[in-house]
């Protein structure tokens, strides 16, 4: 009897990770500090009584890396421990502490790569090895993986100094990743009166010809303004665009051909003088598509190569800033010029993050307390796909839903996010 019994629960344990393997569109999110995933109409709990944040899933969605506290005398340590779950196993592996919150999948097969202390290791999760992470390289300020997923792109300042130019390099992983092959690709001068210390992480074009990335000056100032930049893949073509926020969600390539779409403004608040641009790289042409006056947009993704949804409020900068207007969603048709509001939530709420699954939309709705997640098949009735996750750390009315939230589509980007993801 104790027998069956054993044997009914391991089956469906079993069932319920295959379920959850299978589906091809899934969700981990946070609910009360705690990890959860969400497939169709299932949830799961995989953590209890943690403080968990910046749930990431892997190439092929049979593994999440996430960032755990830890609690000393009943108070939250925050330490930055990077651990990594396994959906067949149902295991929690500890990788290590004090992680930089970039860390990223490979976009190609799972491997993870994360920097402790400015220094990059990679730890490959297939079965038949251990995980053992491998060191890459020291002194990094930031990377991405290469589109190809057989490298990763870093910056690194030239010197200590503060007026050093810094360096992009692509490291390149061999059989033997002890010994990887590290190739300069460009270098960006820092002249005396610039005060750049380091970059974003990278995003690649559809077309894999153009790299963006964010030029961040020193902290103060990196809170108002940093350089949105252009590089050739090739590193033969450098280009300042524009100036924006410290958030590389804020800037978006289409699914096809080479422009990229950017939420552009200097100041930290959200609420004031953030507005849309188009720019494509060659020749170097800028487009502004929010109207001129009276609206800030706040979060974007591309619907397809000419559709971009914008999540977009009233302007304003006066008054306490958990008073101002809250954002809703707008479709962009960038042919035509049309601009129409697609969701419609009720007062002293507003709609952040669009992401686009397969003929679904998703988005997140908070009232500043609370925050559930919403899906609509474009233009018909939206409805509660999950409710009550945790609102996340905000800083100026801007929040940062990838603490809380990451939307599985089985379509990566080359900087290790999904493709449906801002």
């Amino acid at each position: 009897m104790v027998r069956t019994v054993l044997l009914a629960i391991l089956l469906t344990c079993i069932f319920q990770n295959a379920t959850f393997a299978a589906h091809q569109e899934k969700a981990a999110f946070i609910r009360h500090d705690d990890l959860w995933i969400k497939a169709a109409t299932k949830e799961r709990k995989l953590t209890e009584g943690e403080y968990v944040r910046y749930p990431k899933w892997s190439y092929d969605g049979q593994w999440l890396a996430y960032l755990k506290a830890v609690k000393q005398d009943g108070n939250i340590v925050y330490d930055g421990e990077l651990w990594l779950y396994n959906l067949h196993t149902n295991k929690h592996f500890k990788m290590a502490s004090k992680v930089n919150k970039n860390f990223q999948w490979s976009g190609r097969e799972n491997k993870l790569a994360y920097l402790v202390d400015k220094t990059l290791y990679v730890v490959d999760t297939k079965p038949s090895k251990s995980l053992l992470a491998s060191m890459l390289a020291q002194g990094v300020e930031n990377f991405s993986w290469l589109p190809n997923g057989d490298g990763l792109l870093i910056s690194a300042k030239k010197s200590e100094q503060l007026h050093s130019d810094i360096i992009l390099s692509m490291v390149m992983l061999e059989v033997d990743r002890h010994r990887p092959i590290v190739k300069n690709l460009f270098t960006i001068p820092v002249g005396e009166d610039e005060y750049f210390v380091s970059t974003s992480s990278f995003k690649w074009s559809s077309n894999k010809g153009w790299i963006s990335f964010l030029l961040i000056p020193t902290a103060s100032m990196s809170a108002d303004a940093n350089t949105l930049c252009l590089l050739s893949a090739d590193g033969a073509v450098f280009k300042k665009v524009d100036e924006m926020l410290n958030y590389v969600e804020w800037m978006q390539w289409a699914p096809a051909g080479t422009n990229l779409a950017y939420i552009s403004g200097v100041g930290r608040e959200a609420t004031y003088n953030k507005h849309l641009l188009l720019v494509r790289p060659t020749p170097l042409k800028k487009e502004l598509i929010t109207p001129a006056k009276g609206y800030a947009d706040r979060d974007l993704v591309w619907k397809n190569e000419t559709v971009v949804v914008v999540s977009r409020s009233a302007e304003s900068k006066e008054g306490r800033l958990d008073e101002r207007p809250l954002p809703r969603l707008l479709e962009v048709n960038l042919l035509t010029g049309k601009q129409k509001q697609i969701t419609f939530p009720q007062k002293n709420n507003g709609d952040f993050v669009p992401m686009v699954g397969k003929g679904q939309l998703y988005w997140i709705r908070t009232d500043r307390q609370k925050a559930d997640v919403l899906a609509s098949h474009f233009n018909k009735k939206e409805k509660h796909w999950i409710k009550n996750i945790t609102v996340p750390s905000s800083y100026y009315e801007k929040w940062n839903w990838e603490e809380v939230f990451d939307l599985y589509t089985g379509v990566m980007r080359g900087d290790g996010s999904h493709a449906s993801s801002s």
